[in-house]
């Protein structure tokens, strides 16, 4: 499947050539010269932040010399596995390596779409995600708890979506988790693919908590570089929607925004050092998309196989249900004008069975007497408030009011709980509002392309006003679907495009890269917030978060209405 990008055409690549001049044959090397100039950034952070220089001989150097008992914890040869940033020289340090990669980033792009190729792009990505994968440190701690659970299943054979980490004091990962009383929130395809690979770990020798870890960040980054090959496969599928662009262009438009998406430092940070399950959600759904492309009447769709994909996605992570009633939607409304209504409800019923079916199936061996639905009980996503307008709000009245906001780690204040249920309130009659529209205006989702504008704009409604807990890597899966909707904007403010129908006059691409470097940014406030104990207004970071980026694709907006404004009056 993914083998037909290599039949797709490819930008023009310089070569040097005998009677170049000097800086010909250095533009040539130009695209080399960026990405040693990145891996020598990222391989300076490796020895940086190393408090235990040469992490990753200490993983096979426990492979050559196992210890006796590799669960407990302080057996011979156990490493540290690696931590999170606590001191401000390394604070600092962060925060320089990510304003050089995001220079170096931002130039790439602007200048590198005309001399290379999409085979550069994969290699030079798996060359400086390599890099990544080495950095000793973390910026969540999610990643424990994935290892955590998953030696909760293999060695200990318990069930971690009901049972919690507390039952493996003993193990050298608690001492890492922050999350010791919650079960997993994440669902059995996740436990599934974790798992795997702890046994993998096992099998191989490799059975200490680096060496798991390790292996996570291979996997995310081989989910990353999957996903950078479908962006390739699945925008070459979009040139019609822009007949103004001319080939050429064209060409350029897809190297340019799938070189922006394999390089962007978020995401090489979430796949290749934090290993966020969200990158494989990420792979799955475009691979979904790619299921779901429209073929010739002579052959069948292969929607199901999307179906299963999503119903996998959901069993993965349970908030990205919110996607499946666009899937439904575009499988209702698409070519009415060639298939019967009974045909195309016949499919969403089938395609609706599916999903809950396999949902319920997956979740039945780990069910423990009803056990399951408890987990949400003890979720703290589910009644707290963090990085989010809500938290903004909440704690904005109570200063006022004078009002102690108290809540326990794993649940919320009474305040809390209510913004919770507003939450719940506005993104219910959004998303109700959003599917109604396209059910009235069927342009909005009927066609493949207007169902990738429609997911994008879902998501990020649910990020924005349905998740009052928030943290960055919810918005993975924006960067992907930005990316299939970058290469088709051109002027921004033209309305004869299918994007402007949700989006209006938004720069899209503008709008990812703003959200990549405010991610970034968010882990940056985080770190420096817990070097200053006691710091009273972390509950602005969602100002600065979401604010800012909104703010500045506004003013951009409003400068080209401006612009076009006063051209048809002068023409006129």
């Amino acid at each position: 499947m993914l083998i037909m990008a290599q039949n797709e055409l490819e930008a023009p690549v310089h070569r040097s050539t005998p009677g170049m001049t000097a800086a010909e044959q250095l533009l040539c090397f130009l695209p080399w010269i960026f990405v040693l100039t990145i891996l020598a950034v990222v391989l300076i952070a490796d020895f940086t932040f190393s408090e235990r220089h040469f992490w990753l001989y200490s993983v096979f150097y426990n492979h050559l010399h196992p210890a006796r008992h590799p669960i407990i914890p302080g057996a011979v040869g156990e490493a540290m596995p690696l931590t999170l940033i606590k001191s401000w020289p390394l604070a600092l340090a962060f925060l320089g390596l990510f304003i050089t990669l995001f220079a170096l980033y931002f130039a790439a792009i602007r200048f590198l779409p005309r001399l290379v190729t999409q085979r550069f792009i994969v290699c030079s990505t798996m060359f400086i995600g390599s890099a990544y994968i080495l950095l000793p440190l973390v910026t969540s701690q999610d990643i424990f708890s994935y290892i955590a659970y998953a030696r909760m299943a293999i060695f200990y054979h318990l069930n971690p979506m009901v049972v919690a980490p507390t039952a493996i004091k003993p193990d050298f990962v608690y001492g890492f988790l922050y999350w010791v009383n919650q079960p997993s929130v994440y669902g059995p395809t996740w436990l599934a693919i974790t798992a795997l690979l702890q046994i993998i770990a096992t099998v191989i020798g490799f059975k200490y908590v680096l060496s798991m870890e390790l292996l996570l960040r291979i996997f995310g980054l081989m989910m990353h570089l999957g996903s950078t090959q479908l962006i390739w496969i699945l925008t070459g599928r979009l040139k019609h929607t822009n007949p103004l662009i001319s080939e050429a262009n064209w060409q350029t438009r897809r190297i340019q925004c799938t070189l922006a998406f394999a390089w962007n430092p978020f995401l090489l940070l979430e796949s290749c050092v934090n290993a966020h399950n969200d990158i494989t959600i990420l792979f799955m759904l475009l691979l979904a998309l790619w299921f779901l492309i429209p073929y010739p009447e002579n052959r069948r769709s292969s929607y199901l196989v999307a179906v299963i994909i999503l119903a996998l996605i959901t069993c993965l992570k349970i908030s990205y249900v919110v996607l499946m009633p666009g899937i439904v939607l575009f499988i209702v409304l698409q070519g009415s004008a060639v298939r019967s209504l009974q045909s195309r409800i016949l499919q969403t019923v089938v395609a609706l069975i599916v999903y809950s079916g396999l949902i319920v199936a997956m979740h039945i061996p780990f069910w423990a007497n009803g056990a399951l639905l408890k987990v949400l009980q003890v979720t703290p996503s589910a009644s707290r408030n963090i990085n989010s307008f809500y938290e903004t709000i909440v704690n904005s009245y109570a200063s006022f009011r004078g009002i102690p906001i108290t809540h326990k780690m794993d649940y919320g204040s009474h305040l809390e709980i209510l913004s919770h249920m507003l939450s719940t309130g506005l993104f219910v009659v959004s998303y109700a509002i959003i599917c109604i529209r396209s059910l009235w205006r069927p342009q909005y989702i009927n066609t493949w392309f207007a169902m990738i504008i429609w997911l994008a704009f879902a998501w990020l409604l649910y990020c924005v006003i349905g998740s009052p807990w928030f943290w960055p890597w919810y918005v993975i899966i924006l960067f992907g679907l930005f990316a299939l909707l970058e290469v088709t904007q051109g002027d921004p403010g033209d309305k004869r495009e299918p994007i402007h129908f949700i989006f209006g006059s938004l720069d899209v691409a503008l709008l990812g890269r703003l959200l990549s470097m405010s991610m970034v940014g968010l882990y940056c406030l985080w770190i420096f917030y817990n070097l200053v104990p006691g710091f009273q207004f972390t509950y602005f970071t969602s100002v600065v978060i979401w604010g800012i980026p909104f703010l500045i694709v506004g003013i951009a907006a409003t400068r080209r209405q401006s612009k076009e404004i006063g051209r048809r009056l002068v023409e006129g």
